[in-house]
């Protein structure tokens, strides 16, 4: 291994620190305030009946 290949070595290095960056994050888990949600969505339906 006297002459190394650094087109390869880039290319794998470079593939390798995008994937890591791109997929770091992964898995994700989002949570919502269900109850808040809840609340919100009945505020709306009260708000649809009084303009009626």
């Amino acid at each position: 291994m006297k002459q190394l290949d650094w087109t390869m070595i880039l290319f794998v290095s470079s593939t390798l620190v995008y994937e890591y960056w791109l997929l770091s994050g992964l898995p994700r888990i989002y949570f919502w305030n269900v109850k808040k949600q809840h609340l919100n969505n009945l505020n709306k339906d009260d708000d649809d009946r009084s303009i009626a």
